[in-house]
């Protein structure tokens, strides 16, 4: 029986209503899918279970909805000994990542399965065509949606469109090529596109015409082709169903998100505190004086990855100064990130070791400083914290209980995917003014770009992905795509120096990507003067672009091979 629940747990053999043999007999005490799902409501009940598995890994500070750029060199999840396994180059087919992610995707893809096959049917449900048409859109994009996260970490993958029904067909299911993968994906989007295409449904949370073209655009970037992703991301720009927010500083407040004046929500994942379905991101975000861990925080070479305000790196802006480094820089640094110098919880923030104490504007007086590496190891390791989602007065000290929301999808990236998918088929001027449409926003309002070559609009483009969807959860898949993984992931992460002024710090350049480069052979670790070196990672290009088949999939199944450069059961 233990053999036969990893398989129904791990190719999704499974029925809404769950019975321990419900392969061998139909259960005499509990509905079974054969005589399930007849009518609206159990049609309902069976959709808002596929939806079940869109947040892939929930693990506390690595949660995929806010933290997977923890997998990048943007963002670290302190304490997190998975990520620092994945980056530390110690990642095996029993890990934690690729099982978690491969076992919740083909659970939902299992119950997608299961849905179509009973709205598709002929059975009478007692639906209208317009209800059956919203549900069999909602779940065409599950499947789609659950598909491209598989191919997107794994490459090739078992591809069924069907209900497994027994463990013999389970075993039986060998590795789909890739580009099979993505073209069933593009299938199932583009009918998720067709039975949504009209719906009055906008409820937070649940896909919506421009949901499933917006993330057909994101698979085809992915998968390289071009054509496809401008295509589909220009006919959402057309469509004239979404605008850019006005504010990108309040635009990831839980108001706003919530707002029926937000035209830029795409996707999203949400929550509910009355159903007790809660987060704790500011719990982990938090600084030690509000009350939080500092284990969600982002790095120095996200933050030294701004520009200044005249469009220029700090490597080569008239306007940086080290002694004042956050001053005169893309406002969208200091809408995403807190840094030392922000006032935070009516206190100086400052995590510099030799700051024990630090001013506080409500006592109007000195202060313990809780932040500072002298009163806690537990401080930001990076020195900073991040600002998106991050809403202290809302919670207070509930903190690890937050229902706001988090985008999966907003039209800024589907502005970005337009361009980019214009500078990679030369259509360079379209895809400049694209650029310049995101870094126009009102109240980002930075100078345009005005670069011509595709190699300098490439870097652009780049630049402008990781800056406008940091801490989004799309880094990880960015680099993959662009093959800059080997260069980021092979270096040192940093943060700030915990002692030492500003003015020593050492200079950086940036390369053809738009990423910061140090000089790593002079860094040593804390407590230097000089950049503070908080993980040494590792990444193996020959193996680390795709991810390990787990091993019970492989002692399973025979017919599933492992990715280049893992160990393999078979």
């Amino acid at each position: 029986m233990k053999l036969r629940n990893i398989i129904i747990a791990s190719l999704a053999v499974l029925t809404l209503a769950s019975c321990e043999d419900m392969i061998v007999r139909k259960s005499l005490v509990q509905p079974s899918a054969d005589t399930f799902f007849t009518n609206a409501t159990e049609i309902a009940g069976g959709v808002n279970a596929c939806y079940a598995q869109v947040n892939l890994f929930v693990g506390g500070y690595g949660d995929f909805v806010y933290s997977w750029d923890g997998l990048t060199e943007t963002v670290w999840l302190r304490g997190n000994s998975a990520s620092d396994e994945v980056l530390g180059g110690a990642m095996d087919f029993t890990h934690n990542y690729p099982n978690t992610v491969w076992k919740n995707a083909y659970v939902g893809i299992g119950r997608c399965n299961l849905m179509i096959s009973k709205m598709t049917g002929d059975a009478d449900l007692g639906m209208t065509e317009r209800e059956l048409n919203q549900y069999l859109g909602e779940v065409y994009f599950l499947r789609g949606y659950y598909y491209m996260n598989l191919v997107a970490n794994f490459g090739d993958v078992p591809y069924t469109d069907v209900p497994v029904n027994t463990v013999e067909e389970a075993l039986d299911i060998p590795r789909t090529p890739a580009a099979q993968v993505w073209q069933n994906v593009y299938s199932d989007f583009d009918k998720a596109a067709n039975y949504l295409k009209g719906s009055s449904v906008k409820t937070l949370g649940r896909a919506t015409w421009g949901a499933a073209m917006a993330y057909k655009a994101r698979a085809a970037l992915y998968s390289g082709d071009y054509a496809t992703a401008k295509a589909t991301a220009k006919a959402i720009m057309d469509s004239g169903e979404y605008q850019l927010y006005p504010q990108y500083e309040t635009l990831f407040s839980e108001d706003v998100m919530r707002s029926a004046d937000n035209k830029e929500m795409i996707f999203a994942w949400d929550y509910d505190l009355n159903a007790n379905r809660t987060h704790q991101l500011l719990l982990f975000g938090e600084s030690r004086a509000g009350g939080g861990w500092c284990t969600v925080v982002p790095t120095e070479h996200l933050l030294d990855s701004y520009e200044c305000t005249d469009g220029k790196y700090i490597d080569e802006s008239p306007l940086f100064n080290k002694a004042t480094r956050f001053d005169n820089r893309d406002p969208r640094l200091h809408y995403s990130c807190y840094v030392p110098g922000d006032i935070l919880h009516d206190l100086y923030y400052d995590t510099h070791m030799d700051s024990v104490q630090v001013w506080d504007y409500s006592a109007k007086a000195y202060v313990t400083n809780k932040d500072s590496y002298s009163f806690t190891q537990y401080c930001s390791f990076t020195g900073y914290l991040p600002r998106k989602y991050m809403e202290a007065e809302k919670y207070g000290k509930s903190n690890n209980k937050c229902q706001n929301p988090f985008y999966l999808c907003r039209y800024a990236e589907v502005i970005l995917t337009y361009a980019e998918a214009c500078i990679e088929t030369n259509d360079l001027e379209e895809g400049r003014r694209a650029i310049n449409l995101i870094r126009q926003r009102p109240d980002v309002n930075m100078p345009e770009v005005t670069a011509s070559t595709q190699a300098e609009l490439r870097k652009a483009v780049r630049h402008e992905r990781k800056i406008e969807l940091a801490m989004e959860s799309l880094r990880l898949n960015d680099i993959r795509r662009w093959k800059s993984s080997e260069k980021v992931l092979n270096a040192p992460k940093l943060g700030r120096p915990f002692k030492g002024a500003w003015t020593d710090w050492p200079d950086v350049t940036f390369d053809e990507n738009g990423d910061p480069v140090y000089n790593y052979n002079s860094y040593v670790p804390h407590p230097s003067s000089d950049y503070r070196i908080i993980l040494n990672q590792k990444f193996n290009p020959a193996r680390d672009y795709l991810w390990p088949i787990p091993q019970r999939e492989q002692l399973l199944n025979e017919k599933l091979t492992q990715n280049p450069g893992y160990s393999s059961v078979n």
